[in-house]
């Protein structure tokens, strides 16, 4: 019953920090996914990567309180890992929210099927785009990657390191809003020109009713250089996706 309960050990232990990487990551951890069938893919993961991490792992504790501590730095990593590629999707709500005051449809709402809650209407479109192009470049395979190699840099049971994992978060989000204002640039400038020039014509020529063609024309030309300049910002984005998923990838 030894080698039993030693297996078991090492299942538990290794789908703690799978499962909790699976759970927040993006693509996989999104709340159109059914709970089950996020569970059912750690399972999954856990057995297909169980052989080749078997060795990495301590022996089972000798004690229930011995064990808890373990478990718990397991879920602690899964859920920096998933964190790290989970704040980068902030970015694309970030410059759609940017996006959509800059061009005048900041007060236009709906539900972000990818946060779960009203955002700006470029939010939305933003998420959901970021989340197919992430699954159809492969990222979401490079997330199993990560976590398989993350047990070379931090093994099994041990405590992760406070300092680095917190420095790694900071990173996250500045990178992330970074990100999000190189995105949605474009209609900032536009934005920025198009004020300017209704400022000196109200001023040049104060019979023209600029607040009655300011609005559709700031809407018509935003939704414009959001277009141009969307394939671009989302390629940035998918670059910086792949390296922040990479940072615990061993090559």
């Amino acid at each position: 019953m030894d080698f039993l309960n030693q297996y078991a050990w090492i299942g538990a232990l290794l789908f703690a920090r799978l499962a909790a990487v699976l759970m927040v990551a993006p693509g996989w951890g999104e709340q159109a996914a059914p709970p089950s069938l996020r569970l059912g893919l750690a399972v999954l993961v856990t057995a297909t990567l169980a052989p080749s991490l078997a060795a990495t792992t301590p022996r089972l504790p000798t004690s229930m309180v011995m064990a808890i501590p373990m478990i718990l730095s397991e879920v602690m990593i899964g859920i920096i890992l998933g964190l790290g590629a989970r704040i980068m999707m902030s970015a694309l709500q970030v410059a759609g929210a940017t996006a959509g005051i800059a061009s005048g449809l900041g007060f236009a709402q709906q539900i972000d099927p990818i946060a779960s809650q009203p955002a700006a209407i470029f939010s939305g479109f933003f998420s959901l785009m970021g989340v197919v192009l992430l699954m159809s470049a492969g990222l979401h395979r490079v997330m199993i990657e990560a976590a398989a190699d993350s047990y070379k840099l931090f093994p099994p049971g041990a405590f992760p390191p406070i300092g680095d994992a917190t420095e790694f978060m900071i990173d996250a989000v500045s990178t992330s809003f970074r990100l999000g204002i190189q995105i949605a640039a474009p209609v900032l400038i536009f934005s920025l020109i198009f004020n300017v020039a209704l400022g000196l014509v109200s001023r040049l020529i104060p019979q023209v009713q600029v607040f009655m063609t300011a609005m559709p024309l700031s809407v018509l030309m935003g939704v414009a250089m959001i277009a141009l300049g969307l394939g671009g910002g989302m390629m940035v984005w998918l670059e910086a996706m792949q390296t922040q998923m990479r940072l615990f990838t061993v090559q």
